[in-house]
């Protein structure tokens, strides 16, 4: 069994992802974006962070934790 970590891209390795195929046009374009972040260094946000966000955006502090 191949180590599925080592797939993963890193900073340093940005052009190389894992081998995933998003099957919709909404899937590829997200899998874009997601290598843009991964090659740039950035780090991914995290389900808690998306949610405040997106809470800031709409203006919303029921969404804030």
């Amino acid at each position: 069994m191949r180590n599925q970590t080592s797939e993963m891209p890193t900073a340093a390795e940005g052009a190389r992802l894992p081998p995933y195929q998003p099957r919709t046009s909404l899937g590829k374009r997200l899998w874009e974006i997601r290598g843009q972040i991964m090659a740039s260094g950035e780090r991914p946000l995290g389900w808690d962070e998306i949610e405040k966000e997106v809470s800031e955006q709409r203006n919303d502090p029921g969404l804030e934790k």
